[in-house]
Parts: structure tokens; sequence; C-alpha cells
């Protein structure tokens, strides 16, 4: 078997091909998808592990912060002449925590101070900016007051955090200020990726600590910060925790908001897809690799499988152009136990019913012709004739003339009739005229009134029938139900449409037959059907019928000891395709007197 493009084989290896790599690519795909997911779940909780790490670190600062100013609290003395002898414990607290804080400090009631930093000397006088400090710790001596984040002419951009000193008078508060560039670089080691930036900032939107990269714009003068068209208010404002927004710079972006447990403040992690982008780089690889280990073990198996049927494809091929060139005694031999095998033997097995039908179609054309030679042979009925003739003959000597003309009319239009091609067929009309002018004959010559009803659906006028099926049916209820036609009787045709087949029958109401007689009287080559007088007998008719339609259709006959003979004649419907003849427009029977 020659390869092609269009040949089976080549479409099967296509298909398989096809369907193996889309099954490989897109369950990768959905791998591929799934891990994606995943990666991004991870990271969303590594983002919420970093927020609360930062929430953790914050926790504990104001642990640590609230500690000192407590060891500021319990080193004071109510009635102490003087703030200065507290400088050594100042001293000594910010030296233990310089990491926290840019200095603690006693505030007086003056608003000069008393610092533990060496460079509060320089800063020791009175500062209205302090007054804020003496107000709002007046208002809780019991509690810690946090500042707003503020500018310090001693400690640079700060929070301030103060404590009442119990029993000071005039009232004197304990404070410190935070070193917010310390907690930028903690909350940088807490990170440790350049693709998250972490911000701290309070409840005005303003930033305490961190870092906004590429992700947005910080205005220096009051520390508020734009994130793409989102400002720091507006993130506040927002009701949302996971906000996504667009860099200047055009890159998608998300915030990610988590309040703090202390101060007011709120924690954004910002980040961007280039985190996720990062982790599925390292699986990249994998997954063009499982493609090209896909690609090719879909090549392979549909290569396999398309050559495990173009061997048995082929052999079947070469016997059926045997067979189309007339070879149908070659074998299909395939041992094998699976479809094709089944096939093989199947194939010789229709072969052999091919061989067994074309000897049956060669036999049935010779019946065929064998039948048609009987209906010829009959068609012009010599004794039919002779009896016609001396009928006429009879009309004569009695006087009676006038019906010597219509009995040669009715004669000529069945010799006409009796003529024609008897393999042509002819309308369930043209049959019913022929019996007429049958019945009329066989009136004159035994004297006796044979009366003949036609029960005929109207569309049935044009339905094609073979030519003399109705008469020697006829024929064969007057002789042998009515005494040879000399006792007259009544004959009952009909024709009606019925589950996608017609029936045509002829009823008479005569002496009948016996059971036996019913058996044999369809029966091939049985005496009771030989041809005495050249009639054409009704297993003729049958078998007709049978050979052009099959044997789903014939005649049945059913008959009952004197109550009568009825002959059906089942054909298969056909529609004409001729206008329907309405009840009013059926021909009667000629007058003939």
């Amino acid at each position: 078997m020659s390869f092609r493009f269009s040949s089976m084989p080549f479409k099967l290896f296509l298909l398989c091909f096809l369907f193996m790599f889309g099954t490989v690519t897109f369950v990768s795909q959905l791998s591929y998808r799934f891990i994606q997911n995943e990666i991004r779940e991870n990271n969303d909780f590594f983002i919420s592990q970093i927020s609360s790490k930062v929430d953790q670190y914050i926790t504990l600062s104001f642990s640590s912060l609230q500690t000192i100013l407590s060891a500021v609290d319990s080193s004071y003395t109510p009635g102490m002449p003087s703030f200065e002898t507290m400088k050594p414990q100042l001293q000594q607290l910010y030296e233990l925590n310089f990491n926290l804080i840019s200095n603690v400090y006693v505030v007086k009631n003056d608003t000069g101070i008393v610092g533990g930093s060496p460079l509060s000397a320089a800063f020791d006088h009175p500062s209205e900016e302090r007054s804020i400090f003496l107000q709002q710790t007046a208002a809780d001596k019991l509690g810690i007051f946090v500042s707003s984040p503020y500018v310090s002419k001693q400690s640079g951009w700060t929070v301030t955090l103060t404590r009442y000193l119990h029993g000071s008078q005039p009232m004197a508060i304990a404070a410190l200020d935070m070193d917010l560039n310390a907690m930028e670089k903690t909350l940088l080691q807490i990170n440790r990726d350049d693709l998250v930036s972490i911000v701290i900032m309070d409840g005005n939107g303003r930033m305490i600590a961190g870092s906004l990269g590429d992700a947005g714009k910080i205005n220096v003068d009051n520390r508020t910060f734009q994130l793409g068209e989102l400002s720091s208010e507006d993130l506040l404002a927002h009701s949302g925790n996971v906000i996504p927004f667009k860099s200047g710079k055009g890159g998608q972006w998300t915030v990610r908001k988590y309040p703090a447990s202390h101060y007011n403040w709120t924690i954004l992690t910002l980040y961007n897809d280039s985190l996720t982008k990062r982790s599925l780089r390292h699986i990249e690889p994998y997954y063009f690799g499982l493609l090209g280990i896909g690609l090719l073990l879909s090549a392979i198996t549909a290569g396999l499988l398309a050559r495990f049927i173009r061997k048995p494809l082929g052999n079947l091929m070469t016997k059926m152009k045997l067979i189309k060139q007339g070879f149908l005694d070659i074998p299909l031999v395939m041992n094998r136990k699976d479809e094709f095998g089944e096939l093989s033997r199947t194939f010789d097995q229709m072969i052999k019913q091919i061989t067994e039908l074309v000897e049956s179609l060669r036999s049935n054309k010779e019946l065929k012709r064998e039948l048609e030679i009987q209906v010829l042979q009959s068609q012009i009925n010599p004794h039919f004739l002779y009896n016609t003739l001396g009928s006429i003959s009879n009309v004569v000597r009695l006087g009676m003339v006038e019906h010597v003309d219509p009995i040669i009319k009715s004669l000529i239009k069945i010799l006409e009739y009796g003529i024609g091609d008897v393999a042509e067929k002819v309308t369930l009309r043209d049959e019913l005229l022929n019996v007429r002018d049958y019945i009329f004959i066989q009136n004159i010559r035994y004297s006796s009134e044979f009366e003949v009803i036609e029960e005929i659906e109207t569309k049935l006028y044009d339905f094609p029938v073979f030519r003399m099926l109705l008469q020697p049916i006829v024929e064969n209820s007057m002789f042998h139900a009515y005494s040879g036609g000399r006792t007259p009787g009544r004959i009952i045709i009909r024709a009606s449409y019925n589950d996608d087949h017609v029936e045509v029958e002829v009823e008479d109401f005569g002496t009948g037959m016996s059971n036996l007689q019913l058996e044999l009287l369809l029966l091939p080559g049985h005496p009771m059907n030989a041809d005495k007088r050249r009639r054409i007998g009704l297993i003729n008719i049958h078998q007709r019928i049978q050979l052009n339609y099959g044997e789903a259709y014939g005649l049945e006959v059913r008959s009952e000891m004197g109550k009568g003979t009825c002959v059906k004649a089942r054909f298969p419907w056909n529609d004409p395709g001729k206008q329907e003849v309405d009840d009013d427009e059926k021909i009667p029977l000629p007058d003939r007197r």
C-alpha cells in the first residue's frame, strides 16, 4: 500500500498524533496553570508573612520603647533638686538602645531637656515643638503618647513617645525619639527581596519608614506618596485590603494593606508580577521539556498505530481491487483475532454470498423470462377466442343483433390490451377496464349476470401494477367459485393503502377451498397449478411480484368452504405523482346493451 497524504493510515497517524500531543499539551498547560496559581498563593502567603513579621517587629519595638520610658520614670525621684542627676541613667539607656532610638531625654516644664545623647547638650534649650508633648501627656498621665511623624531639629525624621514622670512638680515627662532610619534598615532585613517593597504609614497617609521602589513617588515635603493614580490618602480610604494599580512606568502592581497592632499605623507591601515570573522561570525548562517529550512520544505512538493499521488495510484493498477486476474466487486470508481478522472473514463470507446471489440472480432472470413467456402464450387464449366467436354466432342466430357490436368492441379491446409489452407496467385503472370488458363478454357467453363491485381508494387508480394482474384472478373466481361461470355471483375488487404498502383484493362468495388446497395453491410445480388451458395461474402472478419486489410481497389467499375466497396482492407503495381522481370521477362499467 503506497503512502499518500489522503490515505487512511496517514489520516489516522495525523489524528492520533494531534490527539495525543494535544492531550499532553492540555495536561501540561493545566499543570503549568496549577503551579502558577500555587506560586501566586505561596507568594501571597509570603507577602502576608512579611506583613506579619513587620507587625511583630513594631510590637516588639513598642514593648522595648515602653520599657525604656518605664526605666526613665523609675530613675526619677520626686523632689529631686535637678534633672541633671538623671543624666548618667539617660546616657546608659541611650547606649543600650541606640539601634532603636535617636535620643532619650526628660522634657522639663519650660520645654527644655536633659538627654542621654551626646548631641542633647546642643538642643537642651526650650523649644516650642515640645510643648505639644507636655499638653498631650498631661491629658493622659497614665498612658503613653505617640506623636505623628515629624522632622526634629535634633533627631531628624522621627516619632516621639512620651510618658509622665510620676510625682514631678512642676510637671516633667520622659521622652524618646525613634530611629526611623534604623527601622528602614530592619525592614530591608525582614524582606531581603528587591521585588517587594514595605512601607509603614500613619493614620494621615504619611510615610513613617520604608521604600516605594519603582511602584510610586514620595512627596518629600509632607512625606505623602502616590502609587499610580492612587494617593496615600486614597489607600487609607479604600475598603479593600488588596488593591491593584498601575505604576507610573506602566507596570501592574498590587498593594496589600495590613493594620499594625500599635500606633494606628498601617503596613503596606508593594509587589508586581516579577515575583511570580521569577518563580515560574525556574519551572519553564521542565515545562518545555515535557512538551518535547510529549511531541516525541506522540509521533512514535501515532506511527506505530498507523503501521499496525496500514498492513491489513493494504491487504484488504488489494483484495478489493482484484474483485473489481472480476476475480471473486481469491480468498482473503488474514489470521488475526482482532477486528481486522473478523473483517477479513466477514469479507470472504460476503464475497461468497455475492457469488451465490449472482447465481441466484441468473436463475431468477431465467424464471422471470419463463413467467413472461407464459403470460405471452396465454394473452391470446384460443379457447377464450373460440368461445367468444361462438357466443357472437349464437347472438346472431337468436336475432339479438344489437349485442354483436358491443361484444366485438370488447373483444378488440381485450386483444389490443393482451398484445402489449408484458414487461411494461400499467395503471390499476387500465386493469379494471380490461376486467370490465372480460366480464361483459362472459355475461353474454353464459347468459349470466356477474356483478363486479369496485372499492378503490381514489389515489390508487393511477398506481402502477403488472399487466394481466386482475383478469386471471377474476377468471379463477368465475370458473372455480361459480361452477365454471354458469352460476351468477358477486365479485368485489378492493384497493387500499396500508402502512407504506398497497393491497389489491379480489373476493368472491362461491364454493371456497379446503385448507389442503390453500396450502398447495401457491407451491411451484404442483399438479393443481398445471396450466391445462394456457391460463395465467396464481403462482405466476405470485412469483412475478416476488421477483420484482422481494419475498415480503406477493399473493395471500384466504378461503372457507361454502363461503368464498379472497385473493390479496401486496405491493410496496410508490407514489405515481399523478393527480388524484375524485370519487365522482370514477370510471363506471361501460354499458354494453
